[in-house]
């Protein structure tokens, strides 16, 4: 069996995050979203790509961060709320980013 995942289940995946990006109702979440699919259709990213957005996922990484705290402090909300699902998606946006970033700087490095 294969570890591969067929086209239907991509467009499943695909189609789970437009639903989390709609319930987050945050363009930059959006946004970070749109870099990440655009890294998982086209992994050999070039340079030039690796360079505009290092600091963009940064920031949206400090924002994300930022934002879960908002949901943890002044919107908190019990499990199973809104609020409490979005402090978790913020605080898992905000590592994935930084993550994302971190991987783009090798890119960046091997290139000199």
């Amino acid at each position: 069996m294969t570890d591969e995942k067929t086209s239907l289940e991509w467009l499943s995946d695909a189609h789970d995050l437009v639903e989390l990006h709609k319930f987050m109702e945050d363009d930059a979440f959006g946004e970070a979203l749109d870099i990440a699919l655009k890294c998982i259709a086209k992994p050999d990213l070039p340079p030039a790509f690796a360079k505009q957005n290092l600091i963009k996922l940064e920031a949206l990484a400090f924002k994300f961060k930022m934002m879960g705290q908002v949901y943890m402090t002044i919107k908190q909300g019990r499990a199973g709320t809104d609020e409490n699902k979005k402090k978790n998606v913020y605080f898992s946006a905000s590592e994935q980013c930084h993550e994302l970033a971190a991987a783009m700087k090798y890119i960046i490095k091997e290139t000199g």
